[in-house]
């Protein structure tokens, strides 16, 4: 029973991000490209002009040795293994969210936007729907996370955002029964660290060779 309503739970969530508008996303960069250069934001400083960049953060993780039959190493692997599995329906969500954000300006009137949220939404249930039954219920938490931390959105927000507060306090109450949290944030320095880690190797090809763990997953 648990995973059944998880398995349809995140998706509805996940369907939810049709109905998102990224309003937090400024696309009009600072760094303006003009005729093959950039035009960047700058401070004078005793008479001397200083251009500021911002420069992308780099984290670097230690290499683990995963041949050693450890509890740690153990759990690390099954970890790997499912952030690994739903890391793409995250970056999914990034993706619906910018389609949406490139879309909706184009339609003229509210009736056209809500056809046209309705029949993306019928596609995405249509293309995704039995894949994310076939997801475990601890699979289905982290992609939770995961698309918290690609969107800035937590689950019990883009309910909210898109079904209303009453619908969001539903779908918590509901939750909760389970025993899960819709309004639980990513937490990338805390009890999240380790999944981060393995994200940040994903995303830079640098995840270790996982190999099968001597238990069951």
């Amino acid at each position: 029973m648990k995973r059944i309503f998880k398995a349809n739970s995140l998706f509805f969530f996940l369907c939810c991000l049709v109905g998102i508008l990224n309003s937090s996303a400024n696309y009009a960069q600072s760094d303006t490209a003009m005729h093959g250069y950039y035009v960047l934001p700058m401070v004078v400083e005793g008479g001397d002009t200083i251009a500021l960049v911002d420069l992308r953060t780099i984290t670097v993780y230690p290499v683990r040795d995963l041949s050693r039959d450890t509890r740690f190493n153990r759990r690390y692997i099954r970890l790997a293994k499912k952030v690994r599995r739903v890391y793409p329906y995250a970056q999914l969500a990034v993706d619906i969210l910018q389609s949406i954000y490139d879309t909706l300006p184009n339609l003229d009137t509210e009736r056209q936007q809500r056809r046209f949220l309705r029949a993306y939404d019928k596609a995405l249930r249509d293309r995704y729907m039995d894949e994310l039954k076939q997801l475990k219920v601890s699979e289905g938490r982290i992609l939770l996370k995961l698309i918290d931390r690609e969107t800035g959105y937590t689950s019990y927000n883009l309910v909210k955002a898109l079904r209303g507060k009453l619908s969001a306090m539903f779908w918590q109450s509901l939750a909760r029964i389970f025993g899960e949290n819709l309004k639980t944030e990513y937490s990338p320095r805390g009890e999240d660290r380790i999944i981060e880690e393995i994200v940040v190797k994903i995303e830079s090809g640098r995840l270790e060779p996982l190999p099968l763990p001597n238990k069951k997953d």
